[in-house]
């Protein structure tokens, strides 16, 4: 699968740099209107709408997940906006599914015939084609977008022939980090955010239905919204639920193919004694500390090395992109001190005193950012300096213990769910201030390197851990990929060649020893 990532990776590069040309401008300018079409199709083009796809896709779920957490959502719906909504995520469902596979449709069926076209199309969704073609979708975004704005398309060789290897994960972490599997993680915890954000279903009825209990005294909204669930749940709030699946399979869908696409169409990728030798040559590859091509750090730096060849334009637009983390941090904590001080007072802040919230909150921060320092620090002491080392590590001991026993306390003021959304907000906000940080060419600062190598590693148990759990307690997964993968006389000969490597059935040699025979005596 790598030599065709970095098949289209060198054409989608290629045809970033076509784009911005003087020849492409020419060429759409002289064209009638349906070779202009056809042109459009069958060249540059492709590469364009592959892009808007992914594009359309963020565009999309961010759009959800900001107007969830500023409760428009909410506002809008319970304003009779149902049947807009209906049709919205319909028409989505419409067009990313059904329209995208009527052009294979249409191209097979004219040449061959429309039932050979359907043949071809239920044969590639058996042999998991659809997964294949939206993973290498991501690539095509990926490389035509950064060559688009940064530039630097070159060369990648791919080779003439065909291999078949079982490649390790690190070196699929490394193949495929940018491209997929970060942006699989962000559309995941983007998908959990409307989740947990979203509004999905709501009260349909006014106050005046409880007149008499309220005694003719409207209540508050959320007065009102509980007694409407508890008391009329059937009546005004069952017609209006909305489906979280059908608003978000497809999206589902793309955030697993970038995660585990490799795996499946990697030979023995879901076995469980290839799952331990990755796992172990990962670790080591994180562990590594040189700045050798096998190392973590030297993969870092040759990523980020665009970077330093691109422009101030190029780093702005890049930067105007990474605000969206931002955005969600901002959009967390709005919502959090809505719902604390107008919506949920007594459920998020259940002490009466504000400035202890405030200064619980504001510990924890200075905590976590003295742990950072800690660590800068620890990197500079060497280890002739074993006094300070001790040192250091008493007083991360300490604060460590204080951070703990802060959130502990937190507990008795605020609830589990809101003390979680306090740290997934400093996550993110940390995770842009890393951003900002590797466009102003610091990616080589210790704390920059620390937080992408935690990053790294966080992101990489989330694509590897459900991997382990099926190989672990799923082995059949495993036999139902090669037998997907390869013919049935090629899998048998794996099965065969796992006996041998396992020693199953051992080759008995059998030792012959030679009798030396005396020559005799010619007096004999």
């Amino acid at each position: 699968m790598q030599q065709l990532a970095l098949f289209e990776a060198k054409l989608s590069s290629g045809a970033g740099e076509a784009v911005i040309s003087r020849d492409a401008m020419r060429m759409a300018s002289r064209l009638d209107f349906f070779r202009l079409h056809s042109w459009f199709y069958g060249n540059l083009g492709w590469y364009f709408t592959q892009s808007m796809t992914v594009v359309g896709v963020y565009f999309f779920i961010y759009g959800k997940v900001y107007m969830a957490l500023s409760g428009m959502d909410s506002y809008f719906l319970e304003k009779g906006g149902l049947g807009i909504a209906g049709t919205l995520n319909t028409s989505w469902a419409f067009q990313f599914g059904f329209l995208l596979v009527v052009p294979v449709i249409a191209v097979v069926g004219v040449e061959q015939g429309f039932r050979h076209g359907f043949t071809y199309l239920l044969w590639n969704v058996m042999t998991l084609g659809p997964i294949f073609f939206t993973f290498q979708m991501g690539t095509r975004m990926h490389y035509f977008d950064r060559t688009l704005i940064h530039g630097g398309a070159k060369y990648r060789a791919t080779g003439r022939g065909f291999t078949i290897k079982h490649e390790k994960f690190a070196e699929l972490y490394r193949f495929y980090a940018f491209s997929h599997f970060y942006r699989g993680v962000e559309l995941l915890f983007l998908l959990l955010m409307f989740y947990a954000y979203g509004t999905f279903s709501w009260c349909n009825c006014s106050w005046r239905l409880d007149a008499d209990f309220y005694n003719n005294v409207e209540p508050t909204d959320l007065e009102w919204r509980t007694r409407c669930y508890d008391d009329h749940y059937q009546s005004c709030v069952l017609p209006t639920n909305q489906n979280y699946g059908i608003m978000s399979y497809s999206l589902w869908i793309i955030a697993a193919t970038w995660m585990w696409a490799p795996f499946f169409f990697n030979p023995s990728g879901l076995d469980w004694d290839k799952i331990i030798e990755d796992y172990n040559d990962w670790q080591n590859w994180l562990k590594t500390t040189n700045d050798s091509a096998d190392s973590w750090f030297g993969w870092w730096s040759n990523e980020q090395e665009y970077l330093e060849h691109t422009t101030r334009g190029a780093r702005f637009i890049t930067g105007v992109r990474k605000l969206r983390f931002l955005l969600v941090a901002i959009g967390m904590y709005l919502n959090m001190m809505y719902n604390a001080y107008f919506e949920r007072p007594n459920r998020i802040i259940t002490s009466d005193d504000d400035m202890l919230t405030y200064a619980l909150s504001g510990l924890v921060i200075v905590i976590f950012l003295l742990l950072i320092c800690c660590g800068y620090i620890a990197s500079r002491v060497t280890k002739k300096m074993s006094m300070k080392q001790r040192k250091l590590r008493k007083i991360k001991f300490l604060l460590s213990c204080c951070c703990f026993l802060i959130s502990m306390l937190s507990l008795t003021v605020l609830s589990v769910g809101n003390l979680f959304a306090i740290f997934i907000l400093l996550f993110v906000a940390v995770y842009w201030f890393m951003q900002m940080c590797i466009l102003r060419l610091q990616y080589h600062h210790i704390v920059v390197r620390a937080l992408a190598r935690a990053y790294d590693r966080a992101v990489g148990w989330i694509v590897f851990g459900p991997i382990m759990i099926v190989s672990m307690f799923l082995p059949f997964i495993s036999s139902f990929q090669q037998r997907v993968m390869f013919n049935n006389a090629f899998t048998s000969g794996l099965e065969v060649s796992k006996l041998f490597a396992h020693d199953v059935a051992p080759a008995q040699v059998v030792k012959v020893k030679r009798v030396s025979k005396k020559k005799k005596n010619r007096d004999d």
